[in-house]
């Protein structure tokens, strides 16, 4: 087994993240495979960036921050005067999610997490975007990486 694999089968099996946390890293890992198949070199050593897992993040979680039917992760544990929340983005991906939802006149759908990411990875279609919606992907893709 590479290192890689040690890395990946020790976060599965002793960290102490959420099991959805843990889908979704496989999950996540996997598509950015699917995503790039012609890299294929099985002598070759490969990093994922961790920003194309933390976009894959924002779609499989987008419906879970729906303001109407949100959908926890986990227990909300007390801190301090305030409770804890279940996902340590779930601010950020909000956030963006309302962003997203005043463009589009309201309520979205739950695939839209994947439309939008595949809408700002296009250079052109990104600067087509409002600053808000940018800047609320970007602080969700730098939350979502630290929660990574």
């Amino acid at each position: 087994m590479s290192s890689g694999s040690k890395i990946i089968s020790t976060i599965l099996k002793h960290d102490s993240k959420v099991t959805s946390y843990k889908i979704a890293l496989l999950r996540a890992i996997n598509d950015v495979v699917l995503s790039f198949p012609d890299l294929r070199n099985l002598r070759a050593d490969v990093a994922v960036p961790l920003r194309a897992l933390a976009e894959f993040w924002v779609a499989y979680y987008w419906p879970f921050v729906s303001d109407r039917q949100p959908i926890l992760q986990g227990p909300r544990a007390p801190q301090g005067n305030n409770l804890r929340n279940d996902m340590a983005f779930r601010p950020q991906l909000t956030e963006l999610r309302h962003e997203w939802e005043s463009i589009v006149g309201g309520t979205s759908n739950p695939s839209d997490g994947f439309f939008l990411i595949n809408e700002l990875r296009v250079p052109r279609k990104y600067q087509a975007y409002s600053k808000s919606l940018r800047q609320a992907y970007q602080a969700a893709l730098t939350a979502i990486s630290k929660a990574i």
